[in-house]
């Protein structure tokens, strides 16, 4: 029962930070902690909840959702004034934006792009997403595994103060986000 958790704590941890949890769950795979088809397939299917969803409220709630958070306007600007001049570039490298994997699904919502386009695209990158996030945590693993194995005894602990201090940074941020 308890592995199951983990992996909705995954699927939950990619929905608010995305690349650190992705990276920390396959270094565990990568250790046989967790399962990599399973990792991956919450990592792909977080994403793209999270880009449906923003996509969705841009598209049926876009102005009314901006005066409400009028911190994303400024976001909004420049990832619309972008969408307009290169929007094929735009659709293929937000996701390794960071700070507009929220913002641009919700831009391009508001435009005039097909709901059929988008979700294509965002299929396409979310599996290069999880590829690249993905053989970078399995080399990572690798690296720790091969350097650091006198201390393998030790791994649990290490990746239980990696995924304490992402839960920290997370709050830290939240925190900050909500005072400015």
């Amino acid at each position: 029962m308890h592995i199951i958790l983990i992996y909705i704590g995954v699927f939950l941890g990619v929905l608010m930070e995305g690349e650190l949890v992705m990276l920390s769950s396959v270094i565990a795979a990568h250790h046989h902690y967790l399962n990599i088809w399973v990792v991956m397939a919450m990592g792909i299917s977080a994403t793209l909840f999270q880009d449906l969803l923003y996509f969705n409220l841009g598209r049926y709630q876009g102005k009314k959702w901006l005066n409400r958070k009028p911190s994303w306007q400024r976001k909004f600007d420049t990832v619309d004034k972008r969408i307009n001049k290169y929007p094929v570039l735009i659709f293929l490298i937000y996701r390794f934006a960071w700070g507009f994997r929220a913002i641009t699904p919700f831009a391009i919502g508001t435009g005039r792009v097909r709901s059929s386009t988008f979700y294509m695209f965002s299929v396409g990158t979310t599996l290069l997403w999880a590829a690249v996030y993905g053989s970078a945590g399995y080399m990572f693993g690798e690296l720790i595994q091969s350097k650091l194995s006198h201390i393998q005894h030790m791994e649990k602990y290490v990746i239980g103060i990696l995924a304490l201090l992402a839960i920290i940074l997370i709050l830290i941020r939240r925190l900050i986000k909500k005072n400015a």
